[in-house]
Formats: structure tokens, C-alpha cells, sequence
């Protein structure tokens, strides 16, 4: 068991009108003609001028737009954080892989027994809090043991062959966290070594890998300090809060390299059940 620290009214009538017409209201009486002056108008009000327009008011112009505010431009990103500026990091030199890309670090460099995985990362959101950490994995894609991974609270494998160099502020130059592993001394039942990378209290914070960017990992030589390969991540997802980056495993004798990149909405104790680490509540 493992502890992890983290309408207008009214018609007019028949009646009516005829009392506009200068009539008496009333139907007329057989025989009866009414008597009219025929030189005069039936109508003594003054006529009216049709050609003028009834409302007075100037007319709308509709060409004109009614929503006088600035139309909103879509095309603009809704966030409006500034991008991150990339850190200074070491230039190496090795060979940069694609996502699965797999490689052989022993043909790379025939005298290899202690290599270096070390991980960067720019930051978008300054909160986020990134930490790398590695699965000593045997029989099943399962951990040796409960034990068997390091991470900021356990820096070192029970063999004492995998270090961790601790937790990194995320601030300087160079890598931000580093894990070596002495090959020669690995305990023969670890076939691989799984690197990942979290972020820390992630579903708490409302925090995701869309707040990351310039994540790299590289394997150098540590004696010589020559870099053998580097893997770009190219996919930062927001359903994402943690990455399996790449993994190291010996297949026919050769020390071979899997840039991974793959990510999975786990934090860290969940990736430890995904890799058989029983986790104390």
C-alpha cells in the first residue's frame, strides 16, 4: 500500500356613414327627393391632399445598421493570454523522433550503462503544477511492486538503480526534471520504464494539458553527456490531465526508446492503479 502526498376602435355604420355624405340619418321616404344645391360641393370641408404623406415623421433608413455596437470578430481566440515565451533549454543535437518513432539507444551509443530522461515544459496557465515520474514495469505492464516507481515523495527505486532529481519550480533554464537510470544495476525483472508526466490536483483546479505547451522529453548519455534522442509533444488536449511520454525497455539485449505522447484523464494516483500500485486511501 502507498501513500502519494496531492389595433383603432370603432367601424363605421351604414348611418354614419351617410351623415358624412351631408345626409340625414334615417332611411328616405318613397317619392322623396332630398334637395340639393348642384352648383355647390356635397362636402364643405376642405378636401384632402392624398399626395401628402399622413406621417409626418422622417422616414427610417434601413440600410442603416440598428445594432450600433462593433460586430464581434470569431476568427479571434476567446483566450486572451498572452503565449508563453519558450524557456532557454539545451540544444543537444540528437535524434528528434516522431510519435512512435521507436529507436535503439544501444546502436546509438554501443558503451551505454547509465542514461538520463530528462522533461520540459513551457506553461500557459502559471498555476499549473507539472511533475514527471516513472513505472518500473514488469510482467503484465505491472509494477514490480508496490514501491516500485519514483516520484517527488520517493526519489529513488527499491533496486536504487532510477533516481529522481525532485520536484522542479518551473523556473530557469535548462530541463525541468530529470530521472537517471543506472542500466547495469536495474533489477532484471524490470522490461520497461514508463515516463509520465501530471499535473497536480488537476480536476481540482479545473487544469488540463491545454495549458501546456513545449513539452519535450530527451535521452542523454550521462557520462559522456551526449544527447541520443528528443521527442517533441505535439498534442495538448483539454479533456487531458496527464501524459505517458515515452518509455525505455531492453528487447534482444538493445535499450530501445518509444516516444509515446499519449495523454489520459488520470492524476497521478490514477495512473498508479493503471500500472497495479495499490494506493492507501
Amino acid at each position: 500500500m502507498f501513500n502519494i502526498p496531492m389595433n383603432t376602435k370603432g367601424a363605421l355604420s351604414a348611418d354614419n356613414l351617410s351623415a358624412l355624405n351631408g345626409q340625414p340619418t334615417g332611411a328616405l321616404a318613397a317619392g322623396q327627393i332630398p334637395q340639393q344645391n348642384v352648383g355647390q360641393p356635397m362636402n364643405t370641408q376642405p378636401p384632402q391632399t392624398f399626395n401628402q404623406p399622413m406621417n409626418t415623421q422622417p422616414p427610417q433608413t434601413f440600410n442603416q445598421p440598428m445594432n450600433t455596437q462593433p460586430p464581434q470578430t470569431f476568427n479571434q481566440p476567446m483566450n486572451t493570454q498572452p503565449p508563453a515565451a519558450a524557456r532557454q533549454r539545451p540544444k543537444g543535437g540528437g535524434v528528434q523522433l516522431k510519435k512512435g518513432q521507436k529507436t535503439s539507444l544501444s546502436q546509438l551509443d554501443p558503451d551505454l550503462s547509465e542514461i538520463q530522461v530528462c522533461l520540459g515544459w513551457d506553461l500557459l496557465n502559471q498555476a499549473c503544477d507539472l511533475d514527471a515520474s516513472a513505472f518500473l514495469l514488469g510482467a503484465g505492464d505491472k509494477v514490480v511492486g508496490d514501491d516500485w516507481f519514483v516520484f517527488y515523495g520517493q526519489t529513488l527505486s527499491p533496486d536504487g538503480a532510477v533516481s529522481h532529481s525532485g520536484d522542479s519550480s518551473g523556473e530557469g533554464a535548462g530541463d525541468d526534471e530529470i530521472i537517471t537510470i543506472n542500466l547495469r544495476k536495474l533489477d532484471n525483472r524490470v522490461q520497461k520504464i514508463t515516463f509520465v508526466v501530471t499535473i497536480n490536483e488537476a480536476k481540482e483546479r479545473g487544469q488540463n494539458f491545454s495549458m501546456v505547451t513545449n513539452a519535450y522529453v530527451r535521452v542523454i548519455n550521462k557520462s559522456s553527456g551526449r544527447e541520443l534522442v528528443r521527442f517533441m509533444l505535439s498534442d495538448y488536449f483539454a479533456n487531458v490531465t496527464s501524459m505517458v511520454v515515452g518509455e525505455v525497455y531492453n528487447k534482444g539485449g538493445q535499450w530501445r526508446f518509444n516516444p509515446v505522447g499519449n495523454g489520459f484523464d488520470h492524476d497521478l494516483a490514477g495512473l498508479c492503479g493503471v500500472y497495479g500500485v495499490n494506493v492507501a486511501d
